[in-house]
């Protein structure tokens, strides 16, 4: 009995410890010293917000080398300096710390190899990014299963071999803030503006609003499961232009479309390395497939890194 005491006392420690991170070396010892950075979710700070979360940004933001006061309020000049971050990492400067600035700013620094059984400081700055990622991972410290799957998570939303072992490659994900999920929508928007489509065009968003509710699956061309470029590929397909199953590849064909001349039915593209493709379907909205778990959905152009547009027919 002793010895279970024992035992369970100090998995109490360590989660009391993993719950309140510091990130000493990196801040003034009296701001690390109370500096958290572990929660269950992270939602979003933006100027004026109040609270830990509020304080754990600009903790962040000091380690991340810039020169803010800790307090409890994110500030404007927080917002200014978090911009200079986004933009430095590709991501679109808004002054927000939103899905994917929590993601770049909690997986920050080194990019070691992780596995199952792995444990160690490196191992909870990978779960903190991962729940903020959305995908709830105890930042214990300790990858096991739920850790697994959450990297696998990552690696099929990139279209990569689901290994479950976090790589560079999951951790240049993660601190460029493409592995952040985002908010998804099937309700069409009202598309008031003169957006207009090709006859080709107006075929493929045609096409692309039948399969929405669809469920993402990796290589998945249809007829009820779909990745991003094989539901764009498909689309345009049925507006018979040819295209190949790869965002990047796509994103070779057509005429270039700057972003305030997008028509129905335009591919666009996102994330650096054009990691990412979609439909334009009006009113700064397409459709897409994103992620495992996601189905084929609108959602907002302005929640993804915006890389440019293609015309294919």
């Amino acid at each position: 009995m002793g010895r279970i005491l024992a035992r369970a006392a100090a998995l109490l420690a360590g989660l009391a410890i993993a719950s309140t991170a510091t990130i000493a070396g990196t801040l003034p010892v009296d701001a690390a010293s109370t500096c958290r950075i572990t929660f269950d979710s992270y939602g979003i700070v933006k100027a004026g917000s109040y609270g830990l979360r509020a304080k754990a940004a600009q903790c962040l933001l000091k380690a991340a080398g810039y020169d803010n006061a800790i307090a409890l309020v994110f500030s404007a000049g927080d917002g200014a300096l978090l911009k200079q971050f986004q933009a430095a990492h590709k991501l679109q400067a808004t002054g927000i710390v939103d899905a994917m600035a929590w993601t770049a700013l909690l997986s920050r620094g080194s990019t070691p190899t992780l596995h199952y059984g792995s444990r160690g400081a490196n191992v909870q700055r990978l779960q903190r990014a991962l729940t903020a990622s959305g995908r709830s991972v105890p930042a214990t410290g300790w990858f096991g299963p739920i850790t697994q799957a959450a990297v696998k998570s990552v690696q099929r939303a990139q279209g990569w071999r689901a290994t479950g072992v976090a790589t560079t490659g999951v951790w240049r994900a993660l601190q460029s803030g493409g592995a952040a999920k985002v908010p998804v929508s099937k309700a069409a928007p009202k598309v008031t503006a003169p957006t207009g489509a090709s006859g080709r065009g107006a075929i493929a968003l045609a096409f692309a609003k039948k399969q929405l509710g669809d469920r993402y699956a990796y290589r998945g061309t249809g007829p009820d499961a779909w990745d991003c470029s094989g539901l764009t590929m498909k689309s345009w397909a049925a507006a018979g232009v040819k295209l190949p199953h790869s965002a990047s590849l796509q994103f070779r064909i057509g005429a270039k479309v700057a972003k305030s001349n997008l028509r129905l039915g335009d591919l666009v593209f996102f994330y650096p390395g054009i990691r990412h493709a979609a439909i334009y379907a009006g009113n700064g909205m397409v459709i897409h497939a994103s992620h495992p778990g996601a189905p084929v959905a609108y959602i907002k152009m302005k929640y993804m890194p915006y890389m440019g547009a293609r015309r294919p027919g």
